[in-house]
């Protein structure tokens, strides 16, 4: 009989929901609003708020990231996270508790005792000790299952010399790191030093080898001493989907932001840091779902009505779609309400140009307040894209941009926007080579993103709107 396994990110949920109930339970009766013995016959009572209480922690434990499944092994961090969020929370829930005991004296002359009033001190502290006993003994599970090798992750090592075996030794050697290394690649195809005998490929394999063997992590343990050679090696790894992360004696040589994470004896550096922090990651995707949602549907009938003008202006459907790059390199549809004639690309895909004759009249009034990006907010609705992010490029010329800049795939580190920095300092690009240009202001959004830059970004874009510097 085949066994199921359960996600850890669904018993994640359902022990929290247990605890935090758990935690209800005990204030109620601290509180003694309702008594105890009593709660079968008022049921819908208790229920309700419980409910209620219950999506409200959901809602704080998502943003703090304690549903970011890759820190579920790690106990610290869950007990830390369990802190942060659960004070957060209680500080919320204290001025409501507050507001609406100084409502009930006021309404009712009975004065609320000063124990009822600080019992959510004691819900507090109940509820730190149970949801962190229970993520404590979930990560406790995973690092067990890990160990029997389930849920373990593919990792593919850069390097065949000394450096590459004592990295993967110290792998073996501690089997809850969920780590399973798939094989080696050679740095060199004409090096002679090989300490080790799995060798699955070359340097130019790394591609195919990521795909094939599903490998989640790349470490990069090769006796590379050139810049151009440990960039080409990030260069292939860039927009796979893939955990990058190099020796630490080889990062001098490597630009950029880094996040120092540890293989126990053995520390390295990750090439690809979370760029937000949990908090502002998920309120970013908030405010995405919040904005896109609300412009598409408090706009449709003006929608309706560009739509139905460009039908009548270029006598083909109004939305136009596109394939262009998202996040990780993944392929998506881009729609954008039709601004060219048809045939616009008969011979091919080109770029706009200034005064391009393939623009229709109502298309250049389109183009100008950049009016025909909304139906982008659908793309952000359905998580293709941000509403902040490099814009996003068709496979026809990422391929051309990367023969001059290959770093330019670091941009697929992100989701792709609506608009961008590079967007709002640089504007359209007409050529390969402005492409590459503008490449600089989106690659300074990525190393420096944050939520409040993403607010200047938008707020720069309205202006850009209003006065019409669109193409």
């Amino acid at each position: 009989m085949k066994k199921i396994h359960l996600s850890p990110l669904w018993t994640a949920v359902v022990a929290d929901g247990l605890m935090l109930n758990l935690a209800f339970l005990l204030y109620v009766k601290f509180r003694q609003a309702i008594p105890l013995v009593q709660f079968t016959d008022y049921v819908p009572m208790i229920v309700l708020p419980m409910l209620v209480l219950m999506l409200f922690w959901y809602a704080i434990f998502w943003l703090f990231g304690l549903y970011d499944v890759e820190s579920f092994v790690s106990r610290y961090k869950q007990v830390s996270l369990v802190f942060q969020a659960a004070t957060t929370g209680a500080i919320l829930l204290a001025v409501v508790i507050y507001v609406d005991d100084y409502l009930y004296e006021q309404s009712s002359g009975v004065k609320v005792t000063a124990r009822a009033r600080f019992g959510i001190f004691f819900y507090w502290a109940i509820l730190i000790g149970s949801v962190s006993f229970a993520r404590v003994f979930h990560a406790t599970v995973i690092r067990q299952r890990l160990i029997r090798g389930i849920g373990r992750k593919n990792a593919l090592i850069v390097g065949t010399g000394k450096r590459a075996q004592e990295l993967a030794a110290d792998i073996e050697a501690h089997p809850a790191l969920g780590i399973n290394v798939v094989g080696f690649v050679k740095e060199n195809p004409n090096g002679q030093e090989t300490a080790v005998q799995e060798i699955v490929g070359t340097v130019h394999d790394i591609p195919s080898l990521i795909q094939a063997r599903h490998v989640s992590t790349v470490m990069i343990a090769a006796e590379v001493n050139r810049h151009e050679e440990l960039l080409q090696i990030i260069g292939l790894c860039e927009g796979k989907g893939v955990s990058l992360k190099i020796l630490p004696d080889m990062y001098e040589i490597v630009s950029g932001a880094a996040q120092t994470t540890q293989i126990y004896g053995m520390p390295l550096v990750s090439l690809d840091p979370k760029l937000l922090s949990p908090i502002e990651a998920n309120l970013k995707r908030f405010f995405d779902l919040v904005v896109s949602a609300s412009v598409l549907l408090i706009g449709l009938p003006l929608w309706l009505m560009i739509a139905l003008i460009v039908w009548l202006d270029t006598k083909a459907f109004p939305i136009y779609s596109q394939t262009r790059v998202g996040l990780h390199g993944k392929p998506f549809t881009l729609y954008k309400f039709r601004s060219m004639r048809p045939d616009a690309e008969a011979s091919g895909p080109q770029l706009t140009q200034k005064a391009d004759n393939r623009i229709t009249p109502f298309g250049k009034i389109l183009r100008k307040y950049r009016i025909d990006e909304f139906p982008q907010f659908f793309n952000v609705l359905i998580g293709d894209m941000s509403i902040v992010g490099p814009r996003p490029e068709r496979p026809y010329f990422i391929e051309q941009i990367t023969k001059q800049a290959p770093h330019y795939t670091r941009l697929h580190r992100v989701k792709p926007g609506i608009t961008s920095w590079g967007q709002v300092k640089y504007g359209y690009a007409a050529n390969v080579n402005e492409m590459v240009d503008r490449l600089k202001y989106d690659l300074f959004y990525i190393e420096n993103m944050s939520f409040g830059m993403d607010i200047k970004i938008i707020l720069a874009t309205i202006y850009v709107v209003i006065t019409g510097r669109g193409q």
